[in-house]
């Protein structure tokens, strides 16, 4: 759906082109879901239409209408994806389902990586035949794990919209390795080609763009980055000498700022006082050092302890002489073994919806796939054993009533009410694995023991966001001799080329005229709280105060993210561009045609963070309290493993099929 923008508009949006007709996705923005529940149903439906643009058709090219990766605007949990969730947790009640009569092998509740590994493992172990099917309240499968598709001039682009890459997949379990094994997923394959020397061989280098309003002037500075700074680089910044100089110190140098302390004193020291403590208290940097730190991974330098900035490998711990512990994502070794597709984690589940509906996708290797687009009718056909209901939020799951004989096979069916297309449905399962996020099972499962709920609430998850824009071309990159750009107190931290590579039939834009996609991100990584500049706006102003609980400020971030409408994001993405690109000839108005939001409210799991919650040595963790199984009803997300990984996602659907066995066995923990 095309909307005209408003008639009065400001000089400066004009020339950014926001006054440009674009497709508008976040119609109810902001707006509260209507008490009562026939209100509440047409309000989320309202939205699903307007953010599908059209039907799911077999027939034709592809279309917004047909296949969800080519819709732009605000995505990821896009409008109508959530606001019937909301307002099942402020207690509204649907009314009566109307049964569908389905009854299936297995029903699951989410469609990301977990829910369809879930699905995998299940069909695998009962059979092809084993009828199975997956709702999602979201308009495209893989949750977190999300496929971003762009067209133009004939030219087919793909970007990763949110789940990146998995992580050092050889420390991987058997049970996740071996899923993606049977994928065909596998480094070395003779297609998969990087060259590394394109933005080389065109002068293109990382550079800093420092903002007048912060800095007095707009200021371009290549060769360096905050993060990764240079004598030259920083002589030709316009900080202040004071922070040059605290910058270097702690980012390249070597100092102990815990010096007189033994090991156990300093590892103890780090573990009791937050990163943004240790930077000012300890290394005494000036207080403008800490925002150009961005935080630790989706957290921001008050909201973790120092042993865990040491762990992730931020700066400032060098010279403290301690050994840090194995396993940080940001290792040497770790990184060395990571590995990413073109679209990121959504083609692990591309891979899995075709072991589950072959006739979704095209055969093919993992490579030969990758420019192959599903076929989104295929999803939900009734001939097909599984079926995936897209557009379909769960409001109950209602387990199956009587008490069991001990040792006899549970076989009781197992109800599931779920919101699709203005109406509320039920179908029956004899199992069913809760795929969802943890803090929304209790509103779908009150009967399970209050311990359990108050576990599966303290799954707070961090917000962040990924932001892919349409470039017309990057000509104005290569004029201006970069290819990424750092943005210190800026809304989007970091803009930048993509990395070119080649897979299957899969090429890069090689050529400066050639359209592009261009990545804002929130700075090093993609969690908000990281960005205290994108935090503060989100929230009009009023940014936490430093050393509010992590959970409290990912609930006051999130708050913000939702309310916040699509056309911010597209003025930040047009301003800093131009800001940047200008003087390289880049018009915003003429050169970006398309900008898609993917916008993550509950993104990251992160676990119990001990700077606000200190554990104590018998303390049996909540995620292990969390996903108890219930009947033959059982539990599989990250949340479940406490891990932001595909791995852990992975790993936890399996466990959730394999306590369903024992219950269909009639198999129990007691005898």
């Amino acid at each position: 759906m095309i909307i005209a923008r408003r008639s009065i508009m400001n000089g400066e949006d004009k020339n950014l082109g926001m006054g440009r007709s674009i497709r508008r996705r976040d119609f109810i923005q902001g707006m509260a879901v209507a008490a009562g529940g026939a209100a509440a149903l047409a309000a989320s439906s309202k939205a699903f239409a307007q953010t599908a643009g059209g039907t799911m058709v077999a027939d034709g090219p592809p279309s917004p209408g047909s296949y969800p990766p080519l819709r732009d605007g605000m995505r990821g949990m896009h409008p109508g994806s959530f606001e019937a969730a909301h307002a099942l947790r402020d207690g509204q009640e649907f009314g009566a389902p109307e049964d569908t009569k389905e009854t299936y092998d297995l029903v699951v509740v989410g469609g990301g990586l977990s829910g369809l590994a879930a699905a995998y493992f299940f069909r695998k172990r009962a059979g092809a035949s084993a009828r199975i099917l997956i709702l999602d309240n979201h308009d495209d499968f893989g949750g977190h794990a999300r496929r971003n598709e762009f067209v133009h001039d004939g030219k087919q682009l793909i970007a990763n919209g949110g789940s990146s890459y998995m992580v050092a997949p050889s420390q991987w379990t058997y049970e996740s390795i071996s899923l993606i094994n049977e994928l065909g997923i596998a480094k070395g394959h003779p297609t998969d080609k990087v060259d590394r020397e394109l933005y080389r061989s065109l002068g293109l280098k990382t550079a800093t763009f420092f903002r007048k309003e912060v800095y007095g002037d707009d200021k371009l500075v290549p060769g360096g980055t905050p993060l990764n700074p240079t004598p030259e680089f920083l002589a030709d910044t316009p900080f202040p000498q004071a922070v040059r100089d605290d910058l270097f110190k702690l980012v390249k140098g070597k100092v102990d700022y815990l010096a007189g302390l033994s090991v156990d004193e300093k590892i103890a020291k780090l573990k009791s006082i937050s990163y943004r403590d240790y930077l000012l208290n300890v290394a005494k940097v000036h207080p403008d050092v800490v925002p150009l730190m961005q935080g630790m991974w989706c957290l921001g330098a008050d909201m973790g302890t120092a042993w865990f900035a040491f762990f992730r490998m931020r700066p400032g711990f060098e010279g403290l002489g301690l050994e840090r512990p194995w396993g940080s994502p940001e290792s040497e070794e770790h990184m060395a073994d990571d590995f990413s597709l073109p679209a990121g984690n959504s083609d692990i589940a591309r891979l899995i919806v075709r072991a589950l509906i072959p006739e979704a996708l095209a055969p093919g290797d993992f490579a030969e796939v990758e420019t192959k687009r599903v076929d989104y009718a295929a999803l939900d056909q009734q001939s097909s054993p599984t079926r995936i209901r897209l557009g379909s939020l769960a409001t109950r799951v209602k387990p199956a009533g009587g008490s069991r004989v001990m040792f006899e096979p549970d076989d009781g069916e197992i109800e599931v009410t779920y919101i699709k297309d203005d109406k509320l449905q039920r179908v029956r399962g004899k199992n069913v694995v809760l795929a969802c996020m943890n803090n929304v099972i209790p509103y779908l499962l009150p009967e399970l023991p209050e311990t359990q709920k108050d576990a599966l609430r303290q799954a707070v998850r961090a917000p962040n966001q990924m932001t892919n824009v349409l470039f017309r071309n990057w000509e104005a990159f290569a004029k201006l001799k970069v290819s990424s750009v750092t943005f210190p107190g800026t809304f989007f931290g970091r803009m930048g080329l993509p990395t070119p590579r080649f897979l299957g039939e899969m090429t890069p834009s090689l050529a400066p005229s050639e359209p592009i996609v261009v990545s804002f991100g929130t700075g090093s990584n993609s969690g908000i709280c990281s960005n205290e500049t994108m935090v503060g706006e989100l929230l009009g102003g009023t940014p936490p105060e430093p050393g509010t609980p992590m959970d409290e400020q990912f609930r006051m971030v999130r708050a913000g993210l939702l309310e916040t409408p699509f056309e911010t994001f597209e003025r930040a993405v047009r301003r800093q561009a131009a800001a940047v690109l200008g003087s390289g000839g880049f018009d915003p108005a003429r050169d970006i045609l398309a900008i898609t939001v993917n916008r993550w409210p509950h993104g990251f799991t992160t676990g119990r963070n001990t700077l606000f919650e200190p554990a104590k040595p018998d303390d049996v963790s909540p995620t292990v309290i969390a996903r108890q199984p219930f009947g033959r009803i059982t539990i599989a997300n990250a949340d479940a493993g406490g891990v932001s990984t595909a791995g852990t996602a992975i790993d936890e659907a399996f466990r959730a099929v394999r306590e369903l066995e024992q219950r269909s066995l009639g198999f129990y923990e007691q005898i």
